[in-house]
């Protein structure tokens, strides 16, 4: 599962998690931020992997690629990614070699024949030429449809269509599920016999 984390020499928080084998870091802007702490998440927690995925979805979750953060070094690398219901295959990848950071949708080919794509940095450097290439932590759903309007592509990957599926999703539920959930928990942390009846009496 997700975990979230606090930058170490700077302002701001990211989320460590599995995607494809390997350990992604996902920056969580400052509207992240707030969704976050309304849901009664904290540091060095985990949480539902759809959350994350949502956050991904609006932008507020994106990963830059070439970078992992003070991690190591303040010993921030516990991580727990067993029983998330959610598969990690839900998120984004580049078309080419599977990549979810630095991901852009691309638009290749010509009038005859514009092919939609999901690329990472290398790959974009790496393949044929590209006539658009827009970061997906700046796209939404008005976006990718004007895009389309001016260039119609014949065709789109696998990976593009289960992100146009993920950009009309609805994760209102998830976050309220999370809600009550964090709620409950708080509620029942200390019961009437753990506090006990007599008065307090401060020294």
């Amino acid at each position: 599962m997700p975990r979230l984390h606090k930058f170490v020499r700077q302002d701001g928080y990211y989320v460590l998690t599995s995607i494809s084998g390997s350990v992604i870091t996902y920056r969580i802007s400052p509207e992240g931020e707030r969704k976050l702490a309304e849901a009664g998440i904290i540091v060095g927690q985990t949480f539902d992997r759809a959350l994350l995925l949502d956050l991904y979805r609006t932008g507020d979750a994106f990963a830059p690629g070439n970078e992992f953060p003070e991690a190591v070094e303040a010993n921030q690398l516990e991580m727990d990614f067993a029983g998330d219901p959610n598969p990690e295959s839900a998120f984004p990848v580049c078309d080419g070699c599977r990549s979810p950071e630095d991901l852009h949708l691309t638009i290749s080919g010509d009038a005859t024949a514009w092919r939609a794509q999901l690329r990472c940095s290398a790959c974009r450097q790496a393949g044929s030429a590209v006539d658009a290439s827009v970061p997906l932590a700046l796209m939404n759903r008005t976006m990718l449809g004007r895009l389309f309007t001016f260039r119609v592509p014949s065709e789109r990957s696998e990976n593009v269509r289960r992100y146009e599926a993920l950009l009309d999703a609805e994760f209102a539920s998830r976050w309220e599920a999370v809600r009550k959930q964090r709620q409950a928990s708080q509620s029942q942390l200390f019961g009437d016999e753990e506090m006990g009846t007599g008065s307090l009496t401060l020294i």
